[in-house]
């Protein structure tokens, strides 16, 4: 084509087809020179794959040219490609494509080209089985690859480097050969990698074992509609945009670590980034890859190098995994760090946690950016964008300030709220699948982290504000606690209270008071008006004699409580919470540690924490400082009580002459015991008569005096004297 235009090839299949035809022509060469070489012995050879069989599949005479003309003819066609490779601007030409990527001499794509030949064109299987004197061997190996490209023997000792394991063939895994221990290696047969086959061959698609582990990170969003100020977005586009057209042919690589809790945005924003840059993402799930891979250096070694071949950036999530100290992570850190420097360019790494990675990414460019979970306000902008975009509508009771406001979650977890309470609706109407308050806490709670069961109980609030009987002080105050859950984004937000306050905007509240009067009771109220679940924290859980192990097990407590949206309920908390000490001994000094630690999580908490104790007096004077509210529950007086007998009767019970003015006077006791006492009384007249009468209350009132050791007389039961008879009252 001298002296022409050169034309842009059609496509990739035009293009391989011409390297097929300059392949052909060496090989023929090669053919030649082995006929001569084998000086007669052609029968032997032909017990395999006979000459007239090679000719035929060459369309070939016995007159064939001579190796020189061969050799001229191969030069012709390979400047023509060169000169048509040129003119296809624009074109996908997977095989320059390939070695434009991993940095390929010519010499090596024409190995490579060597070794995918008979996948494009089942001749050359047979033939390279005839050049190699056995019919099963329609793999080249490297020693016939050298015979086929290379014209001396200077050529052949040139090219030995690039069959290494060092070369970049082998080194990334483009080619791969199968060992034979019986055999030297020139001679083991070299195929294409699976993936790269596929790349060569116009596939797209991952294949089914990467699936698993890389996916396409497709934007729902554009990044000027992400929550995080412009500033921020400008920022993080400028600086992705300098290093793209500045340093990333300096060999540095860009890594941007995004860190927040799950659901909070970090795949969104990196995915609007790439997209705003025009360069398609990938995500790689570390924490599956480590699992899936025996080898954890080859398995994303192949993962990285399908993204380099994709021209894709990569999303690398929960890396997380690979952050502990223990040898195995510090084995596989190194090896993605190997991994990063060979085949990647632009990388995002997502964590939960702040990581520092003290220099494990140098002299890469790095940058660390919270994603954190949405404040109030976002919450609320967040609530009404998903809720206008939701194909179901929802309840007038759905007030989206108050999800805002109790449920600290994130985007993703809300996306997940919003499915999850639409299949509740749906259970409830399938014909009007409206969504409920009910629905949508429900729906909240299944994406809120349940780990806290294995550190606490969760309670199952029953009862209400007309279940719980206090004076008007002590109900002035649990009101106002719940008023205060609720206004937390009028205060802090919309009043600008966050900006001057770093740490206390969470709420802690101290019930006291001796056991039954009320304490438990008081929380599930709180619990029930919020519509928030509430964990009490079981003491022998977290307290242990090892030395730090208690604030590790606090740790993740308040943890848990933070990503579960739940109340914390510490009861007979002045075992935890207790005084500290001078220091006399190291015990004194591990205690005092302990208590220092949970005044500083207390502080840092959000959500509510209650604690409850019968000993106001041994609390840490440092907790006051720390409550909003102090909650002083009395014995009840003769008023209280009164009411309290009243109210522990159900509608449905039996009951007749109840003198409620006589139980009041005459017995004090706490409402839990009060409780007891109807309770005992209920089943004694179940037992007989079956309707419940002063003498079944009497009676158990008896019981409940000798269970808690106070000492009564029939005195103390006149005018309803009942001595107590064997097996109950009759």
């Amino acid at each position: 084509m001298t002296g022409h235009t050169a034309l842009p090839y059609s496509g990739n299949a035009e293009h391989l087809r011409d390297e097929l035809r300059w392949l052909e022509g060496l090989v023929r060469r090669e053919l030649l020179q082995t006929r001569a070489a084998a000086d007669g012995k052609e029968a032997l050879r032909g017990m395999y794959i006979s000459a007239n069989e090679v000719n035929r599949l060459l369309s070939d005479a016995e007159d064939s040219p001579a190796a020189a003309e061969l050799e001229e003819t191969a030069d012709a066609i390979r400047a023509e490609i060169e000169a048509r490779k040129a003119a296809s601007t624009g074109i996908r030409l997977t095989l320059p494509h390939l070695s434009e990527t991993f940095g390929l001499m010519p010499f090596e794509e024409q190995a490579l080209l060597a070794a995918l030949a008979p996948e494009l064109d089942g001749r050359f299987g047979t033939i390279y089985a005839y050049l190699q004197n056995d019919m099963g061997r329609r793999r080249p190996g490297a020693d016939l690859i050298q015979r086929i490209l290379c014209r001396s023997s200077e050529e052949r000792m040139a090219s030995l480097a690039v069959f290494s394991h060092e070369g970049a063939l082998f080194r990334v895994r483009l080619l791969r050969a199968v060992e034979k221990s019986d055999e030297p290696a020139r001679y083991w047969p070299i195929l294409v990698d699976e993936p790269i086959l596929a790349v060569l061959m116009g596939r797209t698609s991952l294949l089914p074992e990467m699936a698993a582990v890389l996916q396409v990170l497709a934007p729902e969003h554009e990044l000027g509609a992400l929550r995080w100020l412009p500033e921020i977005r400008e920022q993080l586009l400028g600086l992705t945009i300098h290093f793209l057209t500045t340093a990333m042919d300096s060999g540095r690589r860009l890594i941007l670590h995004f860190y927040g809790p799950s659901g909070s945005g970090k795949r969104a924003l990196a995915a609007a980034l790439a997209k705003e840059l025009g360069i398609p993402l990938l995500r790689l799930d570390l924490r599956e890859a480590a699992a899936r891979f025996e080898n954890f250096e080859t398995g994303i070694r192949m993962l990285f190098r399908q993204a380099l071949l994709h021209q894709s950036a990569l999303f690398l999530e929960n890396f997380d995994v690979l952050t502990g100290d223990d040898e195995k992570r510090f084995v596989q850190r190194k090896a993605l760090r190997r991994v990063i420097d060979e085949f990647a360019w632009l990388v995002f790494v997502g964590t939960e946690s702040a990581w520092t990675p003290a220099g494990y990414f140098a002299p890469h460019w790095y940058t660390a950016f919270e994603v954190g979970a949405p404040g109030m306000m976002e919450r609320r902008a967040l609530w009404d964008s998903l809720s206008t975009a939701h194909p179901v509508r929802f309840e007038p009771d759905v007030i989206w300030r108050d999800i805002a406001t109790k449920f600290r979650v994130t985007p993703g977890q809300m996306k997940a709220a919003l499915d999850s309470a639409s299949g509740l609706a749906r259970l409830h109407n399938p014909e009007d699948s409206a969504i409920s308050s009910a629905d949508l806490h429900r729906g909240l709670y299944a994406q809120s982290n349940q780990k806290l069961s294995t550190l606490g109980r969760k309670l199952k609030p029953r009862y209400g504000w007309n279940d719980i009987i206090l004076p008007a002080n002590a109900m002035a105050q649990l009101r106002e606690l719940c008023a205060q859950m609720r206004h937390r984004e009028t205060v802090y937000a919309e009043w600008g209270f966050d900006r001057k306050l770093s740490l206390g905007k969470g709420l802690c509240a101290l019930f006291s008071g001796q056991s039954g009067v009320g304490k438990t009771m008081a929380v599930e109220v709180i619990a029930n008006d919020l519509c928030l679940e509430v964990f009490k924290i079981d003491l022998s859980h977290v307290v242990s004699k090892y030395i730090g192990e208690t604030e590790k097990n606090l740790s993740r407590v308040f943890e848990e409580a933070e990503s579960s949206n739940a109340i914390l309920f510490f009861d007979e908390a002045d075992a935890l919470f207790g005084k500290r000490s001078e220091v006399k001994d190291a015990h004194d000094r591990y205690a005092n540690i302990e208590i220092n630690y949970l005044l500083q999580r207390m502080e840092e908490f959000e959500g509510l924490v209650i604690l409850a104790t019968n000993l106001r007096k041994n609390i840490d004077d440092g907790f006051f400082r720390r409550m909003q509210f102090v909650v002083d529950f009395p014995f009840p007086d003769a008023a209280h009580r009164y009411r309290i007998w009243q109210h522990h009767f159900p509608a449905e019970a039996p009951s007749a002459e109840i003198d409620f003015g006589f139980l009041a006077e005459h017995f004090i006791l706490a409402g839990g015991n009060i409780k007891n006492v109807v309770v005992n009384a209920a089943f004694l007249a179940a037992q007989n008569g079956r309707v419940i009468r002063m003498e079944h209350l009497v009676h158990a009132t008896r019981r409940e005096y000798e269970k808690i050791g106070r000492l009564c007389t029939e005195n103390d039961f006149a005018p309803y004297n009942l001595k107590p008879v064997s097996g109950g009252i009759h």
